[in-house]
Formats: structure tokens, C-alpha cells, sequence
């Protein structure tokens, strides 16, 4: 009788060296690869905040010319509540139609930037948050989302049905030339007097024919 021998292959695993030599490999690796993916989530942030202040004042402007209304644009500034530890800071905007009776109507959606960026309210940074000390809300304007209530304050300027806005285009603190510099809020320590942080965009706008553009060095 005849007895069968089956081969049985043999079965291999990593040693200790070769899983800590792959465990240090994965180490290298990701030392390298979480700052490239930091700095990409940061652009990206910083790409969404732009389009937002470019698309709501483009709406805005757009909304004056064809309603043939008045239409006033607001910048935020509150402290958020679903920051622990935040501080106040210009984080939002709104368009709001100004009514027959003077009184200002939202008809623009309430948007907040990404809670990473802030617009800089320094005055060399930003002139359209100098032209006037920021307003406190009255008993006829909108409580505001996101916990925030009634708890903020803005500054404005109004885009006339002709396009145009009612900031001046010559005199003011910004002698005609009008425009909101956001960035970082992590940055905000390096952004001091006149010089912003390196990652950063401006958004400008005419006084006299309203039309807006987005600076931003370097992208």
C-alpha cells in the first residue's frame, strides 16, 4: 500500500527588522507627505474664500443693476461660537436691498469664510473696513446664523442702481482706492502695519464703475 507525501508550502512572514524597517519607511514618508497635504489645505481654504467675496459682491452689484435698486453690501464681525477660545474678526458678508422706507432687507444668503480666514481690518490692508467705525445692529436689521444673533457688528458700502457704489473716488482714508485683504487667521501675528502675511489675495473694487477683481501674488 502506497503512501501519499503532500508538499506543503511554506508559509513566510515579515521578521521584526524587516517590519520595523517598513514602519520607518511609512515614518519617512509621512513626515514629508502631512505638511505638502497641510499647505494644500490651506490653499484650498484660502481659493474658497476668494470665490466667496468675489461671487456675493458680484451678486450684489448684479442685483442693483437689474432690480434698478439700491443694494448695500456688509462685512461681519463677531466672534464665532462654535469656536472655542475665538476672538472677533471679519468673517462674513451679506447684500441686503435697501427699501423704500431706508430700511435694509437681506436678500443675499449670510456667508461666513472658511473658519480658517479672516479679513484683516488694518486699515493699510483693508480701506473698505475704514471707511467708518463699524455699526452695531439696529432693531430692524437680521439676526445672524450660527449662534451669533445679534451679537456683531459691520461695516458697509452700497452698489447704486447704475452699478456704481457710494465710496468715494477720491477723498477717504484710501484717497479712491477701495479693497479687503484677507488671509490666514493663524497669520494674523505676522500681519502687521502695512505688510500682509505671504499667503494672502485682496479683493478691489472701482468706486466709480463698481467693477471688482481678485490679487492674489504668487498663484
Amino acid at each position: 500500500m502506497k503512501t501519499r507525501i503532500t508538499n506543503h508550502p511554506k508559509t513566510s512572514a515579515f521578521s521584526l527588522l524587516e517590519l520595523l524597517v517598513v514602519i520607518t519607511i511609512i515614518g519617512i514618508i509621512g513626515a514629508f507627505a502631512v505638511p505638502a497635504v497641510g499647505n494644500l489645505l490651506k490653499g484650498s481654504a484660502m481659493a474658497q474664500a476668494a470665490n466667496l467675496i468675489s461671487d456675493q459682491t458680484a451678486s450684489a452689484r448684479q442685483y442693483a443693476l437689474t432690480r434698478n435698486r439700491t443694494v448695500e453690501v456688509r462685512f461681519y464681525t463677531f466672534v464665532d461660537p462654535e469656536q472655542p477660545g475665538d476672538t472677533t474678526q471679519y468673517r462674513a458678508l451679506q447684500f441686503l436691498e435697501i427699501g423704500d422706507s431706508g430700511i435694509a432687507n437681506p436678500v443675499g444668503k449670510f456667508a461666513s469664510l472658511p473658519n480658517t480666514v479672516v479679513m484683516n481690518p488694518n486699515a493699510a490692508l483693508s480701506s473698505v473696513l475704514n471707511v467708518s467705525a463699524a455699526t452695531t445692529p439696529g432693531a430692524n436689521d437680521p439676526d445672524l446664523p450660527r449662534g451669533v444673533n445679534r451679537n456683531y457688528k459691520y461695516v458697509s458700502f452700497r452698489f447704486l442702481p447704475d452699478g456704481s457704489t457710494n465710496l468715494s473716488a477720491t477723498g477717504g482714508t484710501a484717497n479712491g482706492k477701495w479693497f479687503v485683504t484677507a488671509h490666514l487667521l493663524s497669520d494674523l501675528p505676522r500681519a502687521a502695519g502695512s505688510t500682509p502675511p505671504p499667503n494672502f489675495f485682496t479683493w478691489m473694487i472701482d468706486p466709480v464703475s463698481g467693477a471688482m477683481k481678485i490679487l492674489r501674488p504668487g498663484v
